[in-house]
């Protein structure tokens, strides 16, 4: 069964993937969670595979939800992409990818989507 903290964050990356596709993304898997950390959502853009991590602060006490991802969050998040993009048969040297977040505040209304939020050179 799922928790409420669970439930929640469900429901806000229903609403990103929704936005993300009204923008012309496509949906390509969510939740894929390895030891290293969890991907969020997958999209594609254009030729342009899409790792989405999906944030949610109710309240700035502890900083936004931009600023909870730090460097560990990112290392984590990279790892994770990598892993899935192995199980795929490429890497992300190979891939065409980048990192996306959408970040909530309280509401889904108060969102905010950052393209390319980790700069990667593959």
């Amino acid at each position: 069964m799922f928790s409420l903290k669970r439930q929640q964050g469900a429901k806000f990356e229903y609403q990103a993937r929704l936005f993300l596709e009204s923008q012309g993304l496509r949906f390509i898997a969510a939740n894929q969670q390895f030891k290293c950390g969890e991907i969020d959502l997958i999209m594609q853009d254009g030729q342009t595979l899409v790792f989405v991590e999906v944030r949610q602060r109710k309240n700035q006490k502890f900083g936004t939800a931009l600023e909870s991802i730090n460097w560990a969050k990112q290392q984590k998040w990279i790892k994770a992409a990598n892993l899935w993009l192995a199980q795929h048969d490429t890497s992300l040297e190979e891939a065409d990818c980048r990192f996306d977040v959408v970040a909530f505040g309280g509401s889904a209304q108060e969102m905010q989507w950052l393209q390319n939020f980790i700069e990667f050179n593959n």
